[in-house]
């Protein structure tokens, strides 16, 4: 059980290919730690395969990449094409 298991639940329950949510929103669902909301870089698409980072096979296993804007304080959700 991973602590981003409800930010993974819920982009697995969206029906669309981008799913923006405000900073707020996630922190709501998982509770952001400080650099979530300063640092791009914590936003990364890794290999779920091969991460130790949490939060980024959370969304990739739920089909998504992150774009953050932490200017705008939002994370666009990006749904990962279909592999053939």
């Amino acid at each position: 059980m991973s602590r981003y298991d409800p930010l993974q639940d819920h982009l697995e329950r969206q029906t669309t290919d981008l799913v923006t949510m405000s900073l707020g929103e996630i922190d709501a669902l998982v509770k952001l730690p400080a650099a979530a909301k300063r640092h791009d870089f914590w936003w990364s698409n890794d290999d779920p395969r091969t991460t130790i980072h949490a939060q980024s096979r959370a969304w990739q296993l739920a089909g998504y990449d992150a774009v953050p804007n932490l200017r705008g304080k939002r994370v666009t959700f990006r749904r990962k094409p279909e592999a053939d």
